[in-house]
């Protein structure tokens, strides 16, 4: 594999994405949606008191943090049991950006030049997959680290050190690349067989449902995060899975069908 190939593909991706205000902010507004919930409801505890009657339908919730008191411990359930659905950003984000990366281009025909190009399908899937993966990881990164600093100053600095624990940290530096990675490879490879955008999207959504099946349990377990094991392991499958649609991809993308399937 060329670099300067790869890095031309993300140059021109990069351009694409930051002249068209749409796609870039449909990067950076579901990651804020997602950290508003739990802030919000953060915000509504720290402005009420709690209801003693209600104390025994969440203690065992907030027996999971005995060091705190009831109301900030009720505060650290929320903000750790919401983090699943961080895990959300990256695999739903990156999807819009892969599809309109293939199939807009596809409309616009402006693919057809760089298919014609000695560039290998190897090449060209990894610059787009990069320049695609890449807002959705720093937008995830961002908003991260906000609603760690913004709900500890709401309630207690507590809650940005619950946020910012070792787990959730291993997991923002390794599984959220990786799941960014697979959902946009998995686009490209959806978007090189479709010619409609919204077909495109609407085949790839499909993709993310595994991962709000896991979000949904997290926050129907009882328990507040996830364990380093569950990361560790969750990294090796969805690493296993970036290997299978690589392959797949290199398969599927053939140039030469995707140039007659123009216009």
């Amino acid at each position: 594999m060329r670099p300067g190939f790869v890095w031309a593909v993300i140059s021109k991706e990069a351009r694409d994405l930051f002249s068209n205000r749409l796609l870039l902010g449909a990067v950076v507004f579901p990651a804020l949606i997602f950290a508003a919930i739990p802030t919000g409801i953060v915000a509504f505890i720290e402005a009420n008191e709690l209801d003693p009657a209600q104390m025994g339908q969440i203690e065992q919730y907030i027996s999971q943090f005995p060091d705190l008191e009831p109301k900030l411990a009720a505060q650290g359930f929320i903000v750790l049991n919401f983090m699943a659905y961080f895990l959300l950003i990256p695999a739903m984000v990156p999807m819009a950006i892969a599809t309109q990366s293939i199939v807009g281009e596809k409309t616009a025909r402006s693919l057809e030049p760089q298919l014609a190009t000695p560039m290998e399908v190897s090449e060209l899937l990894a610059g787009k997959a990069i320049a695609s993966a890449a807002p959705a990881v720093v937008a995830t990164w961002a908003v991260f680290v906000l609603y760690g600093l913004v709900n500890g100053a709401i309630a207690d600095p507590v809650l940005t050190r619950l946020i910012f624990n070792d787990v959730w940290q291993v997991a923002m530096l390794s599984l959220v690349p990786l799941i960014c990675l697979l959902s946009v490879l998995l686009g490209i490879i959806v978007s090189s067989r479709v010619n409609d955008p919204r077909a495109a999207q609407q085949i790839g959504g499909f993709i993310v449902i595994p991962v709000i099946g896991v979000a949904i349990a997290g926050f129907f377990s009882g328990q507040a995060s996830f364990t380093i094991q569950q990361v560790l392991l969750g990294n090796l499958v969805v690493a296993a899975l970036i290997g299978v649609a690589l392959v797949a991809g290199n398969w599927i993308f053939d140039r030469e069908a995707i140039l007659t399937r123009l216009g």
